[in-house]
């Protein structure tokens, strides 16, 4: 089997690669899964929805003037992999999956996301 099991796009703040563009890059490519593994890092960046409100950082050449410092919106990703599986089922199998930066005194917020369905 030809895959890749790590693969951010733009839900991580260091990929600008939209995920349809990455399936049909996979593909030509030949591979027969992929994986999207964008970033969590929990201690660091905060959730879309947390009650704290968001975190910016000063945006960079090509970037918005505020950036924000967040995980993945999780509904949106996941929704997004969702349609995407629909439209190229027939052509790859495409997995969600989420990359862990974890810290010991995280941990908790990790178990409590892992748990979600």
């Amino acid at each position: 089997m030809f895959a890749d099991y790590h693969v951010h796009t733009y839900y991580s703040d260091d990929s600008e690669y939209l995920m349809e563009e990455v399936i049909k890059d996979a593909i030509s490519l030949g591979l027969e899964e992929i994986c999207f593994t964008d970033h969590v890092d929990y201690g660091i960046k905060r959730d879309w929805d947390d009650a704290r409100g968001m975190l910016y950082r000063r945006g960079g050449p090509g970037e918005p003037e505020r950036m924000p410092v967040a995980n993945v919106d999780y509904p949106r990703y996941a929704a997004e992999i969702e349609a995407l599986r629909s439209i190229y089922r027939d052509r790859i199998t495409i997995k969600m999956g989420m990359e862990f930066g974890m810290q010991t005194h995280t941990i908790p917020q990790y178990e409590k996301l892992a748990t979600v369905s």
